[in-house]
């Protein structure tokens, strides 16, 4: 069918009249545009802009609904569910809007609205329809639907950019970006405008700090800064804790710890999510070391979240502690824990912490002393991190397997073992200090000279280089 067909059957389902009825507004005769619509007559440019009039739209504005309906088509195919099903919401709020939406959104200056706090369950709603469509499309129904233009939907999306981050960047960009997008179109009083942009900077500033680009972070995060500071929030709409544990991971990666512990403090006292802060803040110090006093974090998080009220937090609660606890050498506590998380993250369908806890029951079992249970936990785990291409992760997991057989003198596999190293020589993101460390060892095993200690040096210096890319390996 010729893009000039569709777009006439588009047009005249936006306007919502009869084949009659158009032709009469249009001046044409009804025979006319039954013909368009069979594709046996191509409509002339000028009479497609007549109908986008007669819709309330532009042509150009209708090209937009063609893309994101193919787009829709395109998605449907890959899910099994039918464009109809997809676009049902929007279709209705198009077509009831049309006339007069479009028309002001394109001559008038839009009155402020005051921002209601219902908006945040609306979006519900909204976010719901946009999860089931690419990322194109879900731009496109941005750009063209006044119903997704709210302070609700752009909160979500810059929940689900977070959300993303640790597992797709891709797609933690993409959310990021559409945050951005929904703030510059919320209406309202300027100073909330700002509350809003500013809080959809500081999520993209995140996703700046999760690629390793800190000093465009750092920029980015005081640009958000400034607008918050500039801004207000009568209804306090939004919260503030936000702003601080964002800016705080940030000056974690810098490895300005006391300014992240300071924040997190102040996060945990002001926002509306303290065991969030709390989470945070047991994470920094373990990238600091501070095994213990991060349990104690976690322990305090323990009665502030619950498992109703945020599902994801409350598991990611349990298997950070189960992770200090492996690494102070708790292996019991640690796997009581484990075995309680492994369920809930094969409810919640979380593919990379289920990979998590395979690798963490490795470790306990090793910590144990059940070795086979140990070393075919950790290699499945391995595997597992193979496939998703988490190279420096593959590391770890190799010279863990790696300290077990050299234990038990199973030289042989060690060997073997160490042949998926050039991958990670070959990977990007894996810095140069753990190269180091890790072609040593390489080398150890080439001559037939590693050793379990080796391998566990290897190993205990990767862990803390993961979050310190500055950090030297000392080879004597």
């Amino acid at each position: 069918m010729r893009r000039e067909t569709k777009l006439a059957r588009l047009l005249r389902a936006v306007s919502g009249p009869t084949q009659e009825q158009l032709a009469a507004d249009l001046g044409v005769a009804q025979s006319l545009i039954a013909q368009i619509e069979l594709g046996e007559v191509v409509p002339s440019t000028a009479t497609l802009h007549a109908m986008a009039g007669r819709a309330g739209i532009t042509l150009a504005e209708a090209e937009v609904l063609l893309r994101l309906y193919e787009a829709c088509r395109r998605a449907s195919r890959r899910r099994g569910r039918s464009a109809d099903d997809l676009l049902e919401g929007l279709a209705d709020d198009v077509r009831t809007r049309a006339h007069a939406a479009y028309r002001r959104l394109l001559t008038l200056p839009l009155p402020d609205q005051t921002p209601r706090a219902e908006e945040r369950e609306e979006a519900t709603t909204l976010f719901g329809r946009l999860e089931a469509l690419p990322p194109d499309a879900r731009q496109a129904v941005v750009q063209v639907a006044e119903a997704y233009q709210t302070w609700g939907l752009c909160e979500r999306c810059c929940h689900a950019s977070e959300r993303a981050a640790s597992r797709d960047l891709q797609e933690s960009a993409s959310w990021s970006l559409l945050a951005v997008d929904v703030a510059g179109r919320v209406r309202g009083p300027k100073a909330w405008l700002r509350r809003i942009q500013a809080y959809a900077a500081a999520f993209a500033a995140n996703v700046l700090r999760v690629l390793g680009e800190l000093r465009a972070a750092d920029a980015a995060f005081a640009e958000a800064r400034r607008l918050w500071q500039s801004g207000s929030d009568p209804a306090g709409l939004l919260d503030a804790g936000r702003m601080l544990d964002l800016e705080a991971s940030l000056r974690r990666a810098q490895r300005r710890f006391v300014e992240a512990l300071a924040l997190l403090d102040e996060a945990a006292a002001v926002g509306r999510a303290p065991a969030r802060a709390l989470i945070k803040k047991a994470f920094t110090l373990e990238v600091m070391g501070e095994y213990e006093r991060a349990v104690e974090a976690l322990e305090q998080a323990e009665p502030l979240v619950s498992r109703e009220a945020d599902t994801h937090l409350w598991n990611l609660r349990r298997l950070n502690l189960a992770t200090c606890l492996c690494n102070l050498g708790r292996f019991a506590e640690a796997l009581q824990l484990v075995a309680e998380a492994r369920a809930l993250t094969a409810e919640l369908g979380d593919e990379i912490d289920a990979v998590r806890i395979t690798w963490l029951e490795g470790r306990i079992a090793a910590g144990l002393g059940r070795r086979d249970e140990a070393l075919r936990r950790l290699g499945q785990a391995r595997r597992q991190l193979e496939e998703r291409r988490m190279f420096y992760d593959v590391a770890l997991a190799v010279l863990e397997e790696a300290t077990l057989l050299l234990e038990d003198g199973r030289t042989g596999e060690v060997e073997a073992l160490a042949e998926e190293l050039p991958r990670v020589f070959a990977a990007k993101g894996v810095h140069r200090e753990a190269l180091v460390a890790l072609r040593l060892f390489q080398e150890a095993v080439r001559r037939e000279e590693a050793t379990a200690e080796l391998a566990r040096r290897v190993l205990r210096f990767l862990f803390r280089a993961q979050h310190d890319p500055e950090l030297r390996f000392e080879a004597g």
